[in-house]
């Protein structure tokens, strides 16, 4: 009788307990959901992305030491100074009375950043990249910083809305050009055959094949005094329309572009009356490809048309010139290059690269400053990269260019080039 009492006393106490223990465990539950709630909203705040929205960046750090010699005086421009541009390379004067001048330039602003971003929604994945360099900056002092302005490579978003397939629109690399084919050489473009070209535009894709409208401008020779000048337009009332198709045949990759443009100009007495004007299309194509040989590869392109002009070389030709009666005519060229890339072991490659490009002028009847217009260009590149470390790359590399005008002067350029680089 005394045992009842006393068993339902220890129940009772028990069950007290265990409800004592729960409402602090349930305490702590509260406690734990306030704690992460508030993380949760520090992260959100700190968050440099929106939530579903990956992101990259990258670039390299890279140091040029360029030692030049030019055959026929000196450059009139310095850019030419920084890397080749065949259309800068003096020749000849008309006198015959020049002599060889060298320097020495030392830069980093071949160093690159890029930012990317890839949000994934129900429309399909949408991706942009943001690019800078600093070359072909109007700043800088190199008396004391040497304080380069940056430059747009990239700004673009890419749409991928089906199964290979997407449409990008921003300014990139021109549809027409194969980036995969350029040579990896230590000067900052190479090749004078290749097309080279970056510019706004909107890409449409779908698996092999691109379809692009791309910013137009028109650069004509123009005479003057006995001289050719260079006549720069935007009165275009099309944009370049181009097709390409990506191809591969087991280590061989390749692809082939077509290119349609609209040539204009316009000459007006001040701004309001209009005394000439002309506009007439042309057309240019492209073979190129990167052929893979184990480790090593060859690298090719090819290109021809009747308006290549500043697609090809970095405008080594005008897209064509202003004839007597204020006619734009258009000018056959071709351009291209082979290049191979070999390594010597794990630590040590070499590229070996041969380019040339060629324009079929007009007479003197047809214009008068015909002898002054450049009729071709010949460049080498051979170099020898050690990579002691991953991403790493010190390397020299001697670079050859020649230009030849159609009166038959002609000019040499003989560079060496010592780089450090250092991707991240």
């Amino acid at each position: 009788m005394v045992a009842g009492p006393v068993l339902a006393q220890g129940i009772d106490d028990r069950i007290a307990e265990l409800e004592r223990q729960l409402a602090a465990l349930k305490a702590q539950v509260a406690a734990h959901d306030e704690s992460i709630t508030d993380n949760s909203r520090d992260i959100e705040e700190a968050r440099p992305v929106a939530a579903g929205t990956s992101m990259r960046y990258g670039g390299f750090i890279q140091l040029d030491g360029i030692a030049s010699n030019y055959s026929e005086g000196k450059p009139a421009s310095a850019l030419i100074d920084d890397f080749v541009v065949g259309s800068l390379i003096p020749v000849e004067p008309s006198s015959g009375d020049a002599d060889a001048y060298s320097d020495f330039n030392l830069h980093a602003k071949s160093s690159r950043f890029f930012f990317t971003t890839k949000t994934r929604t129900d429309a399909g994945a949408i991706s942009t990249r943001l690019e800078l360099d600093f070359m072909l900056s109007p700043g800088g002092d190199e008396r004391i910083s040497n304080s380069w302005n940056s430059r747009l490579r990239h700004a673009f978003v890419n749409w991928e809305y089906g199964e290979g397939r997407s449409l990008m629109a921003g300014q990139s690399w021109s549809t027409f050009f194969n980036v995969g084919a350029l040579p990896d050489v230590l000067d900052f473009v190479g090749p004078v055959g290749t097309i080279f070209v970056r510019q706004p535009q909107i890409r449409w894709t779908s698996g092999p094949l691109q379809l692009s409208l791309e910013n137009p401008a028109t650069r004509l020779n123009e005479s003057s005094d006995g001289g050719v000048t260079t006549r720069l337009d935007d009165v275009e009332t099309l944009p370049d329309i181009i097709a390409r198709y990506n191809g591969e045949a087991g280590e061989l990759s390749w692809s082939v572009a077509a290119l349609g443009r609209q040539l204009s100009y316009e000459a007006r007495s001040g701004s309001a009356v209009e005394v000439a004007d002309d506009s007439r299309f042309g057309y240019g194509l492209s073979l190129a490809g990167k052929w893979t040989l184990g480790r090593d590869d060859l690298r090719f392109m090819f290109s021809y048309g009747d308006a290549l002009g500043r697609y090809l070389g970095l405008n080594a030709y005008n897209d064509g010139y202003i004839d007597a009666g204020g006619n734009i005519e258009t000018i056959d060229q071709w351009g291209g290059f082979i290049a191979y890339q070999h390594y010597w072991s794990d630590a040590w490659r070499s590229t070996f690269s041969l380019s040339a490009s060629a324009a079929d002028n007009p007479g003197r009847d047809d214009f008068s400053a015909a002898g002054s217009l450049a009729s071709e260009y010949q460049s080498v590149h051979a170099n020898l990269n050690w990579l002691p470390a991953p991403k790493l790359q010190i390397g020299g590399e001697y670079s050859y260019g020649r230009k030849e005008l159609e009166d038959g002067r002609k000019g040499d350029l003989n560079r060496l080039q010592f780089a450090v680089k250092y991707a991240f």
